[in-house]
Order: C-alpha cells, then sequence, then structure tokens
C-alpha cells in the first residue's frame, strides 16, 4: 500500500467571412440591424459593445449567433473531454502523480527520454538563452562531435515549452504564488520514501500537461472540422464520436507523450480544416493563405516526417486539378503557399538540406511547372484521359528526376534510410536500417486486426458508403466530360468564379477521398501512420450528415451537389 502524505507547499525555482458558405453559421435569414442614417446621411453612432456589438461586427442575426455559440461550446466540452481522457490515461498507465522526480524522467522510454532531456537542459541552465546555446551545441549525444540538436532532432516543441516554464515559473515566483504541492510517499517497509510533487510548477507535470492541453484542442478542432465539412453540427458529434469509439487506433500520444507526432499532429487538423475553407470559398483571402501557411509550419517544424505528409496533400490536390475540381489560379496560390513555408522552415531549421532535397520540394516544383505549361498540354494532347495520364506522368518522372538530382548536387544522403524502408516494403531489399525499423510492429505492415476493429465500430462501412457516393458521382462527371468531347475544359480557369458552381463544391469533397486514399497507402505500407488514417476516416464519417453527399428525399435538393 502507498500512503500519500503532504509534505509542503511552497513556490518552485525561478477575410472576410463568407456567410453564405459557413455550415456552422445559419445562412437564412437577414440581419436585423438596420442601416443607420436616413437619405445618405453618415452614420454617427456608435454600435454597441458586449454581445450585441459582436455580433454586429460579424454580421449575424441573433439566431445565426445563438448556433454559432453552441456550436462552439460543443467544440469546447469535446476538447475538455478529450483533455481529461488523456490525463487519466497516462495516470493510470504511470501512475505519474506518486512517482519521485526520477522516476518521472525515467517513464519517458527510449527517444521519448532524449526530447525531455533537452527540455530539462534548458529550463536548468542559469538563463534561457544559456540553454538554447547549449543544446544547439551539443557535446554529449554524438560525443566527440558538436552537434545543432535542435536541426538535428526537430526540437522547436521543447524549446517553446521550456521558454513557457521559465516564464510560468517566473511570474508565479515574482507574485508569491505556489506552482506546486509536495507529497512524502512512502514506498513500503524497508525502502526509503521519496519527494513527489504535483502542479504545474513541477517541469515533467509541466511537459505531459501541456501536451495533453493541445491535444485536447486538436479535438475540439475535430468537432469544428467535422461540423465545417458536413455542414451540421451532427457531423462534428459523429467525427469526435468515431474518434473516440476507435481511439486506440487514432493516436498514442497518452502512452507516449514527447513524441514529435504528439506536438505536430494537431497542426495537420487545424491545416487542413483551412484547407477546406480555401477549397470552399471561391477567392480565398490573403489572410487565409497566410494561415494555412503559418499552420503548416508548424505541422513541419517538429516531425521530420511531416514532408511526407504534406507530400500526399499535394498529390492529392493535383489530382482534383487534373480532374477539373480545383482551378489553376488557386492551385497555384497554395502551391506558392507550401513553398513560402518550405522556405521559411528551411531557415528556421538551420539549412537543413533534407527538406530541400525531399520529395516534397521537388513535387512543388514540378506541378507548378505543369500548370505553367497547361495550354502547350493542351495543344499537344487531346482533353480526356490522354491528357489527364500524361500530366500524371509528368509529375512523377519530374519529381523523381528533380528529386536525385538535387540530391546529388548538394551531396545529401541523410534520408536514405527512408527510401531504403519504402524500397524494402517492395521488394527483398534489406540492410541494416531496414531490419532495424522493420523488426519493430510500428514500421511493419498493417496488421489484418485493425481493419476488424474499423468493421466493429461501423467506422469502415461508413466511410465506404460515403466514398462510393462521392465517387459515383465523380465517375459520372467524368463521363458526361468525356460525351462532351472535353467542351468545358477551356473554362477551367473560371472554374471557382461562377457562383453555385457544382465543380467548385465537389471539389473538397474529391480532395477528401484522394487524401483518405493517400493515408490508407501509408497506413498499409507502415502500421504507424494509421495516426493519419483513422482520424480522417472520422472526418470522413461526418459527411454521412452532409447534405451535400446523402441529401433528404424531403428536401429541395436543387442547390446540393449531388442531386
Amino acid at each position: 500500500m502507498v500512503a500519500k502524505n503532504r509534505k509542503q507547499t511552497g513556490k518552485s525555482p525561478a477575410t472576410q467571412t463568407d456567410r453564405d458558405r459557413n455550415p456552422l453559421v445559419s445562412a437564412s435569414g437577414k440581419s436585423n440591424v438596420r442601416r443607420a442614417g436616413r437619405e445618405g446621411k453618415a452614420a454617427t453612432g456608435s454600435h454597441p459593445n458586449g454581445l450585441p456589438g459582436i455580433r454586429h461586427k460579424l454580421g449575424l442575426s441573433p439566431s445565426a449567433a445563438a448556433k454559432l455559440g453552441v456550436t462552439l461550446l460543443l467544440a469546447a466540452l469535446t476538447g475538455y473531454l478529450h483533455w481529461y481522457h488523456l490525463s487519466q490515461l497516462f495516470e493510470n498507465d504511470r501512475h505519474f502523480s506518486h512517482l519521485s522526480n526520477l522516476e518521472k524522467e525515467m517513464a519517458f522510454r527510449t527517444e521519448m527520454g532524449l526530447y525531455y532531456s533537452y527540455y530539462k537542459t534548458i529550463i536548468e541552465a542559469p538563463s534561457f538563452l544559456e540553454g538554447l546555446h547549449m543544446v544547439m551545441n551539443d557535446r554529449l549525444t554524438e560525443h566527440p562531435l558538436v552537434i545543432n540538436t535542435l536541426k538535428r532532432f526537430n526540437l522547436y516543441p521543447e524549446v517553446v515549452l521550456a521558454s513557457w516554464y521559465r516564464v510560468y515559473t517566473g511570474v508565479m515566483g515574482y507574485f508569491g504564488i505556489p506552482t506546486k504541492m509536495c507529497w512524502s510517499i512512502n514506498r513500503g517497509e524497508g525502502l526509503t520514501p521519496v519527494d513527489s510533487c504535483e502542479g504545474m510548477g513541477d517541469p515533467a507535470y509541466f511537459y505531459v500537461a501541456c501536451v495533453f492541453l493541445q491535444n485536447g484542442l486538436m479535438m475540439s478542432l475535430f468537432f469544428i472540422y467535422g461540423a465545417y465539412l458536413s455542414g451540421s453540427r451532427l457531423g462534428g458529434i459523429v467525427t469526435t464520436m468515431c474518434f473516440f469509439f476507435n481511439h486506440g487506433e487514432s493516436t498514442r500520444v497518452m502512452w507516449t507523450p514527447p513524441l514529435r507526432e504528439s506536438f505536430s499532429y494537431p497542426f495537420l487538423v487545424l491545416q487542413m480544416l483551412l484547407l477546406t475553407y480555401i477549397l470552399r470559398t471561391r477567392s480565398p483571402s490573403r489572410t487565409a493563405m497566410v494561415a494555412l501557411g503559418v499552420s503548416t509550419l508548424c505541422f513541419m517544424l517538429p516531425w521530420q516526417f511531416a514532408q511526407f505528409v504534406l507530400l500526399t496533400q499535394v498529390a492529392s490536390l493535383f489530382a482534383s486539378y487534373i480532374l477539373g475540381y480545383l482551378s489553376p489560379g488557386k492551385m497555384q496560390s497554395i502551391l506558392v503557399t507550401h513553398m513560402v513555408t518550405l522556405g521559411v522552415c528551411f531557415i528556421l531549421m538551420f539549412g537543413n538540406s533534407m527538406l530541400l532535397t525531399s520529395f516534397y520540394a521537388s513535387s512543388l516544383v514540378s506541378i507548378w511547372a505543369i500548370i505553367a505549361l497547361r495550354d502547350q498540354f493542351t495543344k499537344v494532347f487531346k482533353p480526356g484521359i490522354i491528357i489527364w495520364v500524361m500530366q500524371g506522368l509528368a509529375w512523377v518522372g519530374s519529381t523523381v528526376l528533380l528529386k536525385f538530382m538535387l540530391s546529388t548536387v548538394l551531396g545529401v544522403s541523410d534520408d536514405a534510410h527512408i527510401s531504403g524502408l519504402i524500397k524494402s516494403k517492395f521488394t527483398s531489399y534489406k540492410d541494416f536500417h531496414t531490419m532495424m525499423y522493420t523488426c519493430a510492429a510500428e514500421f511493419d505492415f498493417m496488421e489484418l486486426k485493425t481493419p476488424l476493429r474499423y468493421l466493429g465500430t461501423l467506422l469502415l462501412p461508413i466511410n465506404m458508403l460515403v466514398v462510393a457516393l462521392i465517387v459515383g458521382r465523380t465517375i459520372q462527371d467524368i463521363v458526361r466530360f468525356l460525351r462532351d468531347g472535353g467542351k468545358t475544359s477551356g473554362k477551367r480557369d473560371n472554374v471557382d468564379e461562377v457562383a453555385g458552381s457544382e465543380m467548385a463544391a465537389k471539389g473538397e469533397l474529391v480532395y477528401h477521398s484522394l487524401q483518405l486514399v493517400a493515408f490508407t497507402v501509408l497506413a498499409i505500407l507502415i502500421m504507424r501512420l494509421k495516426l493519419f488514417l483513422t482520424p480522417h476516416m472520422c472526418i470522413m464519417a461526418s459527411l454521412i450528415c452532409s447534405k451535400q453527399v446523402c441529401p433528404s428525399p424531403h428536401e429541395d435538393n436543387r442547390n446540393c451537389v449531388f442531386h
């Protein structure tokens, strides 16, 4: 029996909104706010303060503001429940609150302990800048070499958390507010008591609490994402319920808080939500593009593998463009955003050449060139399947060629182990790195139990139904296009400029379906990557509540995409 007795309480050491297309806000009804002034006179009165003033600035009717408030309240509730669930699972597994400081650090196994050690180095240094200098000039990890671990191991999360911890403890200490409560733990007969501390003033406690808080906010984003994509709050509820029912297949943050994916993946959810908004909006603002770039940057900085996920995203968008669901202008705007983000990430990662020699970087350049030469493609090839295939082959060939040219010129081979791992999946190729990776179940092929679990929670059947409906309508569009001899191909530049364009409205659904296929391939090849597949399946499940995909027979479907 472990006895826990209180020991001490002390201070710790030193666009504009497109309302008609926003499913979270009711589009029906006009604003009840009267235009100020009469007979052309300018309005001079001030708007009311408080909630009415906010509602007035957003241009929302009272009912629309109430619906938006309910949506945000539900999102906050799901975020809180997920944060609480993660915290309890971690506590029940490790008994973290009863461990001594040394035992808490030992709880971070394998590379998790490595990441945490750099966080600890910064908070224990005399100053933040000295701690940052120590991790950027590390002499211990690869002795006798001196390496920049911030560049090598993507340690930006630890740097940010360490700075927050120092600020938090400094402010609390200045005002004399206790930040942690310490206890004397009686470990039983023959064992000496140990001290254990709880509260945000404890370094390890602060570290894991921030990780769980971030992933709690991620669940709020999932609710908003599902509601926005489906156009119904019920879609958000379906998304979060699917996530909870498939929690073990969706995340492992409750067992491995310090891993890179724990910090990085929530930003991918935000990035894909913003991308959905951009695909849905006819003329996305510069602010939306900047937000997309910032979220992409936050996704890339903590995790070296992010480039491969973004490669699948760009490939899915390019396929949507080839099929005519995405205009060249919008596609180029998204590509520019990715390119600028990649350049900023390259600088912040101290010139990490792996970013420039990645398939992701080469793919951006290749797709940009293909879109710029689209008129030449239409002159040489007849519109239809042939030009689609040729554009696809041009993308694959130019991407691979450019990648290996850049790797040769820059002399970069640090990512050879990744190429070897992929090669080993399709051939009998083996080397030390591939055998070391594949001996772990996480890097092996997806196990058969995984799809069976999807069947048991009905996640797989719902996704199959949704994708079948989207694919069916897409095939109808393709057949119609081929039957018309590609007459609409010359209007592709204006596909998003026409109000109520059916092709533009379907674009986001086609993209999400293609992204689902890409995530499925990744998860089958490397089981660890099902953390992308399962949450995206939860997002796709929200479309079962969408009138675009499953219109009600009792409603007017003239404005529905699938009618």
